[in-house]
Protein backbone atom coordinates (compact mmCIF):
# COMPACT_ATOMS: atom_id res chain seq x y z
CA UNK A 1 0.00 0.00 0.00
CA UNK A 2 3.03 2.26 -0.07
CA UNK A 3 2.42 5.25 2.20
CA UNK A 4 -1.25 4.35 2.55
CA UNK A 5 -0.56 1.69 5.14
CA UNK A 6 -3.05 0.29 7.59
CA UNK A 7 -1.18 2.11 10.33
CA UNK A 8 -1.78 5.54 8.77
CA UNK A 9 -5.53 6.14 8.86
CA UNK A 10 -6.67 9.66 9.59
CA UNK A 11 -9.88 10.41 11.45
CA UNK A 12 -11.97 11.14 8.35
CA UNK A 13 -11.08 7.86 6.66
CA UNK A 14 -11.59 5.97 9.91
CA UNK A 15 -15.08 7.47 10.06
CA UNK A 16 -15.79 6.14 6.56
CA UNK A 17 -14.76 2.63 7.57
CA UNK A 18 -16.83 2.91 10.75
CA UNK A 19 -19.87 3.94 8.69
CA UNK A 20 -19.39 0.85 6.52
CA UNK A 21 -19.27 -1.22 9.70
CA UNK A 22 -22.44 0.41 11.04
CA UNK A 23 -24.33 -0.24 7.82
CA UNK A 24 -23.06 -3.82 7.60
CA UNK A 25 -23.94 -4.72 11.18
CA UNK A 26 -27.35 -3.10 10.71
CA UNK A 27 -28.04 -5.26 7.66
CA UNK A 28 -26.86 -8.35 9.57
CA UNK A 29 -29.07 -7.58 12.59
CA UNK A 30 -32.12 -7.10 10.34
CA UNK A 31 -31.49 -10.36 8.45
CA UNK A 32 -30.91 -12.39 11.63
CA UNK A 33 -33.98 -10.92 13.30
CA UNK A 34 -36.12 -11.95 10.33
CA UNK A 35 -34.60 -15.44 10.31
CA UNK A 36 -35.03 -15.98 14.06
CA UNK A 37 -38.32 -14.09 14.33
CA UNK A 38 -37.01 -12.23 17.39
CA UNK A 39 -35.37 -8.85 17.99
CA UNK A 40 -31.64 -8.55 17.33
CA UNK A 41 -29.74 -5.47 18.47
CA UNK A 42 -26.37 -4.36 17.09
CA UNK A 43 -23.60 -2.85 19.17
CA UNK A 44 -21.25 -0.17 17.87
CA UNK A 45 -18.90 -2.21 15.65
CA UNK A 46 -15.15 -1.90 15.61
CA UNK A 47 -13.35 -1.68 12.29
CA UNK A 48 -9.69 -1.51 11.31
CA UNK A 49 -7.27 -2.07 8.45
CA UNK A 50 -4.38 -4.34 9.27
CA UNK A 51 -1.56 -6.16 7.46
CA UNK A 52 -2.28 -9.80 6.62
CA UNK A 53 0.57 -10.91 8.88
CA UNK A 54 -1.21 -9.34 11.86
CA UNK A 55 -4.44 -11.33 11.46
CA UNK A 56 -3.35 -14.41 13.49
CA UNK A 57 -2.37 -12.23 16.45
CA UNK A 58 -5.70 -10.39 16.23
CA UNK A 59 -7.52 -13.72 16.49
CA UNK A 60 -5.56 -15.14 19.42
CA UNK A 61 -2.62 -16.78 17.68
CA UNK A 62 -1.93 -18.89 14.59
CA UNK A 63 -2.55 -22.16 16.46
CA UNK A 64 -5.97 -21.25 17.89
CA UNK A 65 -8.74 -23.55 16.64
CA UNK A 66 -11.65 -21.69 15.04
CA UNK A 67 -14.71 -22.21 12.86
CA UNK A 68 -14.28 -20.14 9.70
CA UNK A 69 -16.38 -19.55 6.62
CA UNK A 70 -14.85 -18.31 3.38
CA UNK A 71 -16.78 -16.48 0.65
CA UNK A 72 -15.02 -16.14 -2.70
CA UNK A 73 -15.70 -12.71 -4.24
CA UNK A 74 -15.88 -11.97 -7.96
CA UNK A 75 -16.69 -8.75 -9.79
CA UNK A 76 -15.31 -5.27 -9.11
CA UNK A 77 -13.83 -6.67 -5.90
CA UNK A 78 -11.91 -9.95 -6.06
CA UNK A 79 -10.69 -11.82 -3.03
CA UNK A 80 -12.32 -13.33 0.02
CA UNK A 81 -14.58 -12.56 2.91
CA UNK A 82 -13.53 -14.62 5.91
CA UNK A 83 -15.92 -14.97 8.88
CA UNK A 84 -14.18 -16.33 11.97
CA UNK A 85 -15.97 -17.70 15.05
CA UNK A 86 -14.58 -19.39 18.10
CA UNK A 87 -16.27 -22.64 19.11
CA UNK A 88 -18.30 -21.00 21.87
CA UNK A 89 -19.79 -18.48 19.44
CA UNK A 90 -20.51 -21.21 16.88
CA UNK A 91 -22.39 -23.16 19.56
CA UNK A 92 -24.42 -20.06 20.49
CA UNK A 93 -25.42 -19.52 16.88
CA UNK A 94 -26.50 -23.13 16.47
CA UNK A 95 -28.47 -23.01 19.74
CA UNK A 96 -30.24 -19.82 18.68
CA UNK A 97 -31.05 -21.02 15.18
CA UNK A 98 -32.21 -24.52 16.16
CA UNK A 99 -33.68 -23.49 19.52
CA UNK A 100 -31.84 -26.20 21.40
CA UNK A 101 -29.09 -26.40 24.00
CA UNK A 102 -25.90 -28.14 22.90
CA UNK A 103 -24.02 -30.48 25.17
CA UNK A 104 -20.43 -29.37 25.74
CA UNK A 105 -17.81 -31.66 24.16
CA UNK A 106 -15.86 -34.01 26.36
CA UNK A 107 -12.63 -32.54 27.77
CA UNK A 108 -9.76 -32.86 25.32
CA UNK A 109 -12.03 -33.39 22.31
CA UNK A 110 -13.15 -31.09 19.49
CA UNK A 111 -16.82 -30.68 18.73
CA UNK A 112 -18.00 -32.45 15.60
CA UNK A 113 -20.77 -30.54 13.88
CA UNK A 114 -23.64 -32.36 12.20
CA UNK A 115 -24.69 -31.56 8.63
CA UNK A 116 -27.59 -29.48 9.94
CA UNK A 117 -25.29 -27.56 12.31
CA UNK A 118 -22.83 -26.88 9.49
CA UNK A 119 -25.72 -25.59 7.39
CA UNK A 120 -26.66 -23.18 10.20
CA UNK A 121 -23.11 -21.86 10.41
CA UNK A 122 -22.97 -21.50 6.62
CA UNK A 123 -26.18 -19.47 6.65
CA UNK A 124 -24.74 -17.22 9.35
CA UNK A 125 -21.57 -16.74 7.28
CA UNK A 126 -23.78 -15.82 4.32
CA UNK A 127 -25.67 -13.26 6.40
CA UNK A 128 -22.60 -11.64 7.98
CA UNK A 129 -20.45 -11.65 4.85
CA UNK A 130 -23.31 -10.57 2.58
CA UNK A 131 -24.31 -7.74 4.95
CA UNK A 132 -20.84 -6.20 5.02
CA UNK A 133 -20.39 -6.75 1.28
CA UNK A 134 -23.61 -4.80 0.67
CA UNK A 135 -22.36 -2.01 2.92
CA UNK A 136 -19.04 -1.81 1.08
CA UNK A 137 -20.86 -1.71 -2.26
CA UNK A 138 -23.11 1.09 -1.02
CA UNK A 139 -20.14 3.19 0.13
CA UNK A 140 -17.74 2.50 -2.76
CA UNK A 141 -20.02 1.78 -5.73
CA UNK A 142 -17.98 -1.38 -6.26
CA UNK A 143 -20.01 -4.53 -6.88
CA UNK A 144 -19.05 -8.10 -6.03
CA UNK A 145 -20.81 -11.46 -5.96
CA UNK A 146 -20.07 -13.94 -3.15
CA UNK A 147 -19.80 -17.70 -3.63
CA UNK A 148 -21.49 -20.26 -1.40
CA UNK A 149 -19.54 -20.53 1.88
CA UNK A 150 -16.66 -22.93 2.33
CA UNK A 151 -16.41 -24.00 5.97
CA UNK A 152 -13.10 -24.78 7.62
CA UNK A 153 -12.56 -25.99 11.18
CA UNK A 154 -8.85 -25.57 11.70
CA UNK A 155 -6.14 -23.43 13.22
CA UNK A 156 -6.17 -19.71 12.42
CA UNK A 157 -2.91 -19.92 10.47
CA UNK A 158 -4.17 -22.75 8.28
CA UNK A 159 -7.49 -21.00 7.55
CA UNK A 160 -5.71 -17.79 6.59
CA UNK A 161 -3.33 -19.68 4.31
CA UNK A 162 -6.33 -21.18 2.49
CA UNK A 163 -7.83 -17.75 1.89
CA UNK A 164 -4.56 -16.26 0.63
CA UNK A 165 -3.80 -19.27 -1.59
CA UNK A 166 -7.29 -19.30 -3.09
CA UNK A 167 -7.25 -15.55 -3.68
CA UNK A 168 -4.04 -15.90 -5.68
CA UNK A 169 -1.97 -12.74 -5.65
CA UNK A 170 -3.56 -11.14 -2.61
CA UNK A 171 -2.94 -7.61 -1.50
CA UNK A 172 -1.09 -6.78 1.68
CA UNK A 173 -3.93 -5.79 3.99
CA UNK A 174 -7.34 -6.83 5.26
CA UNK A 175 -10.29 -4.83 6.55
CA UNK A 176 -11.58 -6.25 9.84
CA UNK A 177 -15.16 -5.73 10.98
CA UNK A 178 -15.74 -6.87 14.56
CA UNK A 179 -19.45 -7.49 14.85
CA UNK A 180 -21.50 -7.99 18.03
CA UNK A 181 -25.20 -8.79 17.70
CA UNK A 182 -27.42 -9.41 20.73
CA UNK A 183 -30.86 -10.71 21.59
CA UNK A 184 -32.48 -10.88 25.01
CA UNK A 185 -30.28 -13.82 26.05
CA UNK A 186 -27.13 -14.13 23.98
CA UNK A 187 -24.44 -12.23 22.16
CA UNK A 188 -22.98 -13.27 18.82
CA UNK A 189 -19.47 -11.97 18.34
CA UNK A 190 -17.81 -12.57 15.00
CA UNK A 191 -14.76 -11.28 13.17
CA UNK A 192 -15.41 -10.55 9.50
CA UNK A 193 -12.36 -9.96 7.29
CA UNK A 194 -12.32 -8.63 3.75
CA UNK A 195 -9.14 -9.92 2.09
CA UNK A 196 -8.96 -8.33 -1.39
CA UNK A 197 -6.49 -9.17 -4.14
CA UNK A 198 -3.94 -6.55 -5.20
CA UNK A 199 -6.01 -4.81 -7.87
CA UNK A 200 -9.05 -4.72 -5.59
CA UNK A 201 -6.94 -3.28 -2.79
CA UNK A 202 -6.17 -0.30 -5.00
CA UNK A 203 -9.81 0.07 -6.09
CA UNK A 204 -11.07 0.06 -2.48
CA UNK A 205 -8.42 2.49 -1.28
CA UNK A 206 -9.09 4.86 -4.17
CA UNK A 207 -12.86 4.76 -3.69
CA UNK A 208 -12.44 5.55 0.01
CA UNK A 209 -10.05 8.43 -0.70
CA UNK A 210 -6.83 6.72 0.41
CA UNK A 211 -5.01 7.18 -2.91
Amino acid sequence: MNDHSANHIDGEKRDVLREIANIGSGHAATALAALLDRPIVQSIPNVMMLPLNDIPGQLGGAEKLVVAGLLDLTGDISGFFMVVLDFGQADKIISMMLDKKLRPPKPGTIRRFSAVEKSVISETVNILGGSYLTAISEMTNLCATPSTPFLSIDMVGAVLNIAIAEAGKSGDFAILFQSELCNEKDRIIGDVFLIPDKSSCDKILESLGYM
